[in-house]
């Protein structure tokens, strides 16, 4: 099996009580990561999250922060890279899904918690970074920052995203740090509940997603923390500054 050169590193997951974020975060412990999740209200997930991490023999801790507020987040990375020792992996993972029209009130808090938390976050680990010359940053986005399928604010966002990562890569690669995003196609999270009812979810699959038609259920978080995992790893240290579409061919089926 190849060597991921993960053991003892440092992760910061954003979002990381429940979806893709938790997911990334136990299969980065299970490589002997010290993992802090960061959430934002729900309490109880964070802590099972972190006491899962824990059991697996590495740090794992559960910081609680609203990431779309400047302060927060700064102080956010400041907590984390207190709490591990160090930093040296960023997985921004946190997200909404508004669905909602784009009024200014509907506009302004999804940039707030997509788009500019991304600034935020960025900006407060970068120093980190540049002093240690190296780091990794993963930023989620989305199918939607390319299908725009009528949810423009939120495509707003991802695609925002995308470009954000592009332009931080360019000018931190130099500086050893590299910089990608993923853009996940449906992948089944809490987050979908209030838009796909559970009984829909295997018609939709097998309707969208190529791959699936020959698969057992649903795609899960997991699908997206198998690629963040290699992003993060020694497998991918000639790879920045790419958006990765994870969506099991539903781009290919529109």
């Amino acid at each position: 099996m190849a060597d991921l050169k993960l053991k003892g590193k440092k992760a910061l997951i954003t979002g990381g009580g429940r979806g893709i974020g938790r997911a990334t975060a136990m299969m980065l412990a299970d490589e002997g990561v010290d993992v802090a999740i960061n959430y934002v209200s729900n309490d109880a997930a964070a802590q099972a999250t972190a006491e899962a991490i824990a059991a697996k023999g590495v740090k794992g801790v559960a910081l609680k922060a609203d990431v779309a507020e400047y302060a927060q987040a700064e102080q956010l990375v400041k907590d984390a890279a207190e709490q591990l020792s160090g930093l040296d992996i960023l997985v921004h993972s946190a997200g909404i899904a508004n669905l909602s029209p784009a009024t200014p009130e509907n506009f302004d808090r999804t940039m707030k918690v997509h788009l500019y938390s991304t600034n935020y976050l960025c900006r407060a680990v970068m120093p980190i970074f540049r002093a240690q010359r190296s780091g990794n940053i993963v930023i989620l986005s989305s199918i939607e920052a390319h299908a725009c399928w009528g949810a423009s604010a939120y495509s707003a966002a991802m695609a925002g995203k995308a470009a954000y990562m592009r332009g931080l890569a360019r000018t931190s690669a130099a500086l050893g740090i590299r910089v990608n995003a993923v853009a996940p196609g449906t992948i089944y999270t809490e987050m979908l509940d209030p838009f796909i009812p559970p009984e829909n979810r295997r018609e939709r699959t097998v309707k969208d997603i190529p791959l699936f038609r020959l698969r057992e259920g649903i795609p899960g978080p997991e699908e997206i923390a198998k690629v963040i995992l290699f992003l993060t790893s020694d497998l991918a240290s000639h790879v920045t500054g790419q958006d990765i579409w994870v969506n099991g061919g539903q781009d290919i089926h529109w």
